[in-house]
């Protein structure tokens, strides 16, 4: 059943979009509410299983690590043997997303790794045990990828995180590994908290959080919705495309910029250039979106595929 969001809700998971790590007193004075109705509010969302994660947004390309997708077709596979195959990405240490989905493809699997070298290690031992159930695979290489503000809920400042830029790597410690271990998937628990499990000074870890938003580490602190429970698709186009020179690249990524239902850009290496996400009400509105960057976009795009994004298993910035 989904849930049907008022004014309040809507401001209230921007903010936390915004800044997971907002108090519920900072959420109440911004909303206008009481803190006892924040909490009520929030405590609705878990009910209702609308917030899937509170979550660190980390640069692991800092960190050395490059971003690749995989997109697998099954063949011949029960609802156990897709089962399976989604607990071992699940429980992947270098997955950072899971997701079924729609389309061409039945499952989504982000990928973390050092190298090529380790990206075919880590496939090549799923390929070992599943090749069986999957009748095609797709690989892609994030080149670079802007992350957006959800806009459209309600009104909010603007945003952009951008994994993949070429920076110089960052080395961790022990104490700064299990900080983000931590945040990756719990952003919003207290310093107190915090500070007991990892058995350190609660000065500690405020400076350890300071040095890893100083360097760039730690970006921000958002939350993942199941979209699904309020009533909202999400989407992924995919582009081949022709001519495409900066311009057209800037030109594109200037249209994802300013479209309040767009949600990420992300620029390709290999079978496809570009993927959009966006989040719409229906598959009609995606599809009116779709024919405005067709109209807009006509003499670069070659080719287009469009995936419905319809459960997500697994979200994590840093899964090691």
């Amino acid at each position: 059943m989904v849930l049907k969001l008022d004014i309040k809700d809507k401001k209230i998971l921007t903010l936390l979009d915004e800044n997971a790590r907002f108090s519920n007193s900072q959420i109440a004075k911004r909303v206008k509410l009481s803190k006892p109705a924040i909490e009520y509010r929030l405590k609705r969302f878990e009910r209702n299983n609308v917030i899937f994660a509170y979550y660190a947004v980390i640069d692991f390309t800092r960190l050395g690590y490059s971003h690749y997708k995989v997109y697998f077709k099954f063949q011949d596979a029960g609802l156990e043997d897709e089962k399976r195959i989604i607990d071992y990405w699940n429980k992947d240490n270098n997955s950072i997303w899971v997701a079924q989905i729609r389309g061409r493809w039945d499952l989504s699997v982000s990928i973390l790794a050092k190298s090529n070298f380790e990206f075919g290690k880590i496939l090549s031992k799923f390929m070992n045990q599943f090749s069986g159930f999957i009748f095609e695979k797709d690989v892609l290489l994030t080149e670079y990828s802007p992350i957006y503000a959800r806009e459209y809920l309600a009104e909010t400042k603007s945003s952009e995180f951008i994994y993949g830029e070429h920076l110089s790597f960052y080395e961790l410690d022990s104490t700064d590994k299990k900080i983000l271990k931590e945040l990756a998937t719990n952003a919003r628990i207290n310093i107190v908290d915090l500070a007991e499990k990892i058995k350190l000074t609660r000065d500690v870890i405020n400076y350890r959080l300071k040095k890893l938003i100083q360097e760039k580490i730690i970006h921000q602190y958002r939350c993942y919705l199941n979209l699904h429970e309020l009533g909202i698709n999400h989407y992924k186009i995919i582009f081949r495309t022709k001519n495409f020179d900066e311009q057209s690249e800037k030109q594109f990524k200037s249209y994802v910029v300013q479209h309040k239902k767009a949600t990420q850009f992300l620029k390709l290496i290999g079978s496809w250039d570009l993927e959009i996400e966006f989040e719409t009400e229906n598959e009609d509105e995606l599809y009116r979106i779709l024919a405005d960057i067709r109209k807009r976009f006509s003499n670069i795009i070659r080719d287009f595929d469009i995936i419905r994004i319809t459960e997500t298993f697994k979200y994590n910035y840093f899964p090691f």
